[in-house]
C-alpha cells in the first residue's frame, strides 16, 4: 500500500515540476503590468515591454486554469508503466469527457448558475483510473472485426466511458464533500498557529515514507486551503489565489 501510494506521489511531481516556472510568468508579468506598478516605475511604461509582460502573465495564467487537467495527463503518464504517450493522450480525452459530463448533468438537472468544481481531487480519480486501465488493458486483443479498436487504441475509448460514469458519480457526491472541505478549511484557519502545526506535522510525518506529495495539492488546489471570491471569481486552494490576486 505504502508503495503504491508513494508511486502516487511521484507522480505528482511531473505536473508540480512546471508550476515554478508558470508562477514566474504569471507573477512578473501581472506585477509588472499592472497600473500601480507603471505609476510607480515610470520607465515600465513601454508599449513593447508591456505586451512582454502581458503575454508572460496570460500564458503562466494558462497553467493555473488547467490545473486539474495537467494533473491529470501527469498522473496518468507517471503511473503507467509503458507507452506512457498513450496514457497521456486517454488522460487528457478522459478529463474533457469527464468535465463535459458533470457540466451536462448540471444543465440537465440543476438550478441554473449550480457549478462543481472538484479540482485536483477529481483529476487524481481520473488519472489513477486511466493509469489503471491502461496497465492492464493495453495489450488487449479484440475480435477481428473490432481489431482496429484493440491494443493501445482500446485505452482511450475505455478511458472515456469510464469518465463517463465517474463524472456522474461525483454530480452526485461531490456537493457535500465540497461543502465539508470548505468547513474543514475554515476550521483549520480558525485554529491559527496549531492548524499550521497539524498540516506541518501530518506534511513530515507523510514525507518519511514519500507520501507528502499527496497531502499538500489537498491544501494548495481545493477548498480545503480555503476559499475567495476574486475579480467575481470563487478561487480554492492557497496556491490558486496567491497566483490570481498576483495576476
Amino acid at each position: 500500500m505504502f508503495k503504491k501510494f508513494s508511486r502516487l506521489g511521484q507522480a505528482f511531481m511531473l505536473p508540480i515540476s512546471i508550476f515554478p516556472v508558470a508562477g514566474l510568468l504569471l507573477g512578473l508579468g501581472g506585477a509588472l503590468s499592472n497600473e500601480s506598478a507603471v505609476k510607480t516605475y515610470p520607465f515600465l511604461d513601454q508599449a513593447w515591454l508591456q505586451t512582454i509582460l502581458k503575454v508572460m502573465s496570460f500564458a503562466g495564467n494558462a497553467v493555473f486554469a488547467n490545473l486539474a487537467l495537467i494533473f491529470t495527463i501527469g498522473i496518468a503518464v507517471g503511473l503507467a508503466t509503458a507507452d506512457k504517450g498513450t496514457a497521456g493522450l486517454a488522460g487528457g480525452v478522459s478529463f474533457l469527457v469527464y468535465t463535459a459530463t458533470i457540466s451536462g448533468l448540471l444543465e440537465l438537472f440543476s438550478p441554473k448558475g449550480t457549478t462543481i468544481d472538484t479540482g485536483v481531487v477529481g483529476a487524481i480519480v481520473i488519472g489513477c483510473t486511466v493509469a489503471y486501465l491502461h496497465n492492464h488493458y493495453r495489450k488487449i486483443q479484440l475480435p477481428q472485426f473490432l481489431g482496429f479498436f484493440g491494443g493501445s487504441r482500446f485505452i482511450p475509448i475505455i478511458s472515456a466511458l469510464a469518465a463517463i460514469v465517474i463524472g456522474a458519480l461525483f454530480y452526485l457526491i461531490w456537493p457535500p464533500i465540497q461543502d465539508w472541505l470548505r468547513s474543514a478549511g475554515k476550521s483549520i484557519a480558525h485554529m491559527g498557529a496549531f492548524g499550521t502545526f497539524l498540516y506541518g506535522f501530518l506534511l513530515r510525518l507523510t514525507g518519511a515514507v514519500g507520501l507528502h506529495h499527496t497531502i499538500y495539492p489537498l491544501f494548495w488546489y481545493t477548498s480545503l486551503g480555503g476559499t475567495e471570491v476574486v475579480a467575481g471569481h470563487t478561487i480554492s486552494g492557497g496556491t490558486k489565489y496567491l497566483f490570481c490576486t498576483a495576476s
